[in-house]
């Protein structure tokens, strides 16, 4: 009797791992990738928003700005526009990465697995690729507010230190400047210190004549 009943109660210990603990996994699971595309969703309708303001405005100029005016209003429309649209992708990935990694820690909780050395593992590892990776970081802290504050852009002409001359690529690690002889400049964004901007709405020729 008492064999039985020991087995009855190893079995029903069974069931439970066997039905409930998935079950949960999968609702964890499920409740992620439902998260995920709200989030998603509700940063895409944010940017399509700011981009659809900018839109409009740059199609109602105001009636006194001349042609010039005009086109450079256009110009960095569009460029507010690009702009938004590449932190809207950043962010999206930050927000799937973030919501992934809490399901992923979550499903470990269910399968019993105790958490507090892996977490204590990870952040050990993560402030060891943190120390080696600090002008990654750096890198790309720089290149998020060079986009948001829209400090140059693709076409502008810029000094930015050795690198002088038309930016022809910019992503969030690193600019890429062609100068007056084709060279190609690709400079890492942390280690860019001024920027001297020569196509933001109007530049300066002073011309010497005798």
């Amino acid at each position: 009797g008492h064999g039985w009943a020991g087995m009855e109660k190893e079995l029903a210990q069974f069931a439970d791992w066997f039905i409930s603990r998935p079950f949960r996994i999968a609702m964890i699971v499920l409740i992620a990738w439902f998260v995920n595309r709200l989030a998603r969703r509700a940063i895409r309708r944010l940017v399509e928003r700011l981009v659809r303001e900018r839109s409009s405005s740059a199609r109602s100029p105001l009636p006194y700005l001349d042609r010039v005016r005009t086109d450079h209003l256009l110009e960095r429309t569009e460029r507010a526009r690009q702009r938004t649209v590449t932190m809207g992708a950043v962010l999206r990935s930050i927000a799937t990465f973030a919501i992934f990694v809490l399901a992923l820690l979550l499903c470990l909780g269910e399968l019993g697995i105790d958490l507090a050395p892996l977490i204590a593992g990870a952040g050990i590892a993560g402030i060891a690729v943190g120390l080696g990776a600090q002008s990654l970081v750096r890198d790309f802290l720089a290149g998020v507010f060079i986009v948001i504050e829209d400090q140059y852009g693709v076409g502008d002409t810029v000094d930015i230190g050795e690198a002088k001359g038309t930016v022809e690529k910019v992503t969030l690690r690193t600019t890429m400047v062609r100068d007056l002889e084709g060279t190609l400049w690709v400079v890492p964004n942390g280690e860019i210190k001024r920027v001297a901007n020569k196509s933001q709405l109007w530049a300066r020729a002073v011309v010497d004549l005798r």
